[in-house]
């Protein structure tokens, strides 16, 4: 076997691995790849494990810091979806395991696998090589071989209720169509986060980079002409689409509610384009308070346990990076 990195990674045969991998995700692809380096301050590094001229497992890896005082803290090393493997072949991930802590043990205070999917059948390749598995939650909804009418008879009432309602109130949802969209979409989006979620949102011109990717897609919610709402996916052609933003502007009338059209435009792009699936990425950690869960599960989705697993290089950083985070939050430095 041999290790590969970042452009000595032949395009065409990971391309041929996402195609038959059952664990390919949008976030695993060259394209995300290349989106995450072109926009200034991301860094994202690739590894493959090559036997015999074929890829037999990839991984992106995005490195990530906050800024200003913040940043020393915060080195850290996330994996979205999870590697992408072949169903049955363990020896593969032992190598890219190795190989991506030895590459970043220095660089990151910890690496932390948020899985898309099951790879259960993986899970001692991880506690072998001292990964811990955090029991994680998630969200997927279902939209194989479904119309938009199966979909909103899977939902809860009150979320139907409240869709339809905004419907016949002329509240309407598209694609967005140039970049004045998306830089007012992102207002609503920065406020949202600022004031209410109060974490850090990606800079501007990684949502003008989604928009103009060919795995992008930024739908916006209207109403009388005006944009309320909307959501910033990424999508894997065949497989998922990915709502990694949404949102909708706070009491803006009684009977529309733009952040529930936000997630049926992307539901509904799903079924015209035979996706089989909307993925929420994330519904928080098992046993543990999570506001965002509940919201997401009353679209008619599935909760699944699919995990994370995080490796700790730097133990002292990592809980005092934890104190401090926290500490400065509270100070609002």
């Amino acid at each position: 076997m041999r290790l590969l990195k970042n452009n000595e990674i032949p395009k065409d045969r990971w391309i041929a691995l996402l195609s038959k991998s059952p664990y390919a995700s949008v976030f695993q692809s060259p394209v995300f790849y290349e989106l995450v380096n072109s926009v200034v301050g991301l860094l994202a590094e690739v590894y493959a494990i090559e036997e015999s001229t074929e890829i037999r497992a990839v991984c992106v890896v995005t490195i990530q810091k906050e800024k200003g005082v913040k940043s020393f803290f915060s080195r850290r090393a996330i994996i979205y979806g999870g590697p992408v493997l072949i169903e049955g072949d363990k020896n593969p991930l032992n190598f890219l395991l190795n190989y991506i802590y030895k590459e970043l043990k220095q660089k990151v205070i910890y690496l932390e696998v948020r899985n898309f999917f099951d790879y259960s059948q993986f899970h001692s390749n991880y506690l072998s090589a001292e990964w811990e598995w955090l029991p994680y939650l998630n969200v997927r909804l279902s939209l194989k071989e479904k119309s938009i009418e199966d979909v909103l008879a899977s939902m809860k009432y009150n979320r139907k209720r409240e869709i339809k309602l905004s419907l016949v109130e002329g509240a309407i949802y598209r694609e967005a169509i140039d970049i004045s969209e998306v830089q007012n979409l992102y207002l609503i989006l920065k406020e949202l986060y600022t004031k209410k979620v109060k974490l850090p949102v990606p800079n501007l011109e990684f949502f003008i980079k989604i928009f103009k990717s060919a795995i992008g897609k930024i739908f916006i919610v209207l109403h009388n002409n005006q944009i309320i709402g909307g959501s910033f996916c990424l999508y894997l052609e065949k497989k998922t689409i990915y709502t990694m933003y949404y949102c909708g502007l706070r009491g803006y009338q009684k009977n529309i509610f733009p952040t529930h059209l936000s997630i049926l435009a992307a539901i509904d792009f799903g079924i015209r384009n035979n996706l089989e699936y909307l993925d929420f990425m994330g519904a928080g950690l098992r046993g543990k308070e999570y506001g965002v869960r509940k919201y997401k599960y009353e679209f008619g989705g599935e909760l699944v346990e699919y995990g994370r697993y995080i490796r700790i290089n730097n133990p002292f950083l990592y809980k005092v990076g934890a104190l401090a985070l926290k500490l400065i939050k509270k100070l609002k430095i």
